[in-house]
């Protein structure tokens, strides 16, 4: 062997160890391209400098390398693969992270974890049921391949089904099962945590931040857990909120969904804001000025939001909108009002009970309303009558409105949401 080839193994065999030890040293990059230089073939220093580079969050870089190696087509094809679809999950870039979770399965059909991000993406790309049966499926798989580790596999479950806001019927029996597997996984406690969020056990969710923030002060997630449970119980506790009532509400499953539109830019502000560059004129002509931050202050974050949008709409006007029944916004002084008429004599207004929590939001200026209830659901409400379900949400309710003038619709398909007695 001469002297180039032993300092070119030995800089490979560098590289390697550095990015073990510290996967974001610049070094790294240096030994894999003299590497290179001498040795062009090495298909694994280009997957080196891609995982290098994907740690480093230079995620184009990573991305480049990647492709570089699939384009090779030899044997790191499926790891190329592979890890370009968990780069593209990162990245939030969902269509292609679907395109290559498939690549990975038909390169290796055997490997649970193949499965488990297949499942992934095609809940991040709106196949929500179909995508959490699947990584259903990979437990399975890993328990009939590899039972040493489904306590991992179950780990990695509840970690994507609650970055990927499911559904709390969805994600509290794997945890649990998660826990019971592997009860030394702090990823698994963590998930745990945030199933009793789910639940509404505070200070279940309380107690177990507080520990695994004794053994790791920095772990952001039980910082952020331990600040959700105890800003939900103080909600409670102030507002004087029975148990049951807070269920019945759906507290804790409004803010996960909210938290999920947010991420996916389908919340009510990104709503408003798409519905306002296509309103046309004639609709424009009936809304109010944005609501002063002051006189909307005594309203919910909901309907506050809508009113520093636009403070209602004239009288009247509800047929601007096109829907079956001229329903309209309605102003602060509006909602204010009718507040404080219902806490001065709530027997005068036996459609808004008070062990229930509502919010209203429309008027057809005739005695119904358009209003939010439990789970955040917008119904239509009006004496005497029973509710019915208009949307999902409020935000939903708008994005109808986006679509059917004609703007675009981010929404993919979303699973219904599971209310429990």
């Amino acid at each position: 062997m001469n002297d180039e080839a032993t300092y070119t193994d030995r800089d490979r065999e560098l590289a390697w160890d550095l990015y073990d030890a510290q996967p974001t040293n610049a070094k790294i990059e240096e030994l894999a391209y003299r590497v290179l230089s001498n040795e062009p073939w090495r298909t694994g220093m280009l997957i080196l400098l891609a995982d290098h580079y994907a740690a480093r969050r230079r995620t184009d870089d990573a991305r480049q390398k990647y492709e570089e190696v699939m384009g090779r087509r030899d044997q790191y094809f499926a790891n190329a693969a592979a890890a370009l679809r968990d780069l593209e999950l990162s990245a939030r870039n969902y269509s292609r992270a679907l395109e290559l979770a498939i690549v990975a399965v038909e390169e290796d059909s055997e490997l649970w974890f193949n499965h488990m991000q297949l499942g992934n993406a095609m809940a991040a790309c709106g196949d929500f049921e179909a995508g959490w049966d699947l990584m259903d499926d990979a437990v399975a798989m890993c328990g009939r391949t590899m039972p040493d580790v489904v306590g991992t596999a179950l780990a990695a479950q509840i970690t994507r089904l609650a970055e990927g806001f499911a559904p709390p019927e969805r994600q509290i029996p794997v945890a649990q099962a998660a826990i019971e597997a592997d009860p030394a996984n702090v990823w698994a406690s963590e998930m745990l945590g945030w199933s009793y969020l789910l639940q509404y056990r505070f200070d279940d969710a309380e107690n177990l931040a507080l520990r695994l923030l004794r053994e790791d002060p920095q772990n952001e997630l039980m910082h952020t857990l331990l600040s959700l449970a105890r800003k939900y119980r103080t909600t409670v506790y102030e507002n004087e909120l029975p148990p049951e009532k807070v269920r019945a509400a759906g507290l804790i499953e409004i803010a996960w969904r909210h938290q999920n539109d947010v991420e996916r830019g389908l919340d009510l502000e990104s709503a408003l804001t798409s519905l306002e560059k296509v309103l046309p004129d004639d609709i424009r002509a009936t809304l109010r000025d944005p609501a002063d931050q002051a006189e909307a202050a005594k309203l919910t974050r909901v309907v506050r939001t809508i009113a520093l949008w636009h403070d209602g709409q004239a009288p009247g006007t509800g047929a601007v909108w096109g829907t079956d029944e001229p329903f309209r916004l309605m102003t602060t002084a509006e909602l204010n009002e009718l507040d404080a008429a219902i806490d001065a004599e709530p027997a005068a207004h036996p459609e808004w009970p008070e062990d229930e929590m509502w919010d209203q939001v429309l008027t057809d200026d005739r005695g119904a309303y358009l209003a939010i209830v439990g789970f955040g659901r917008l119904v239509r409400r009006e004496r005497d009558r029973d509710d019915v379900v208009v949307a999902d949400s409020i935000a939903d309710w708008v994005w109808d409105r986006v679509a059917a003038l004609g703007g675009h619709d981010p929404r993919p398909n979303r699973p219904a949401l599971t209310v429990h007695p």
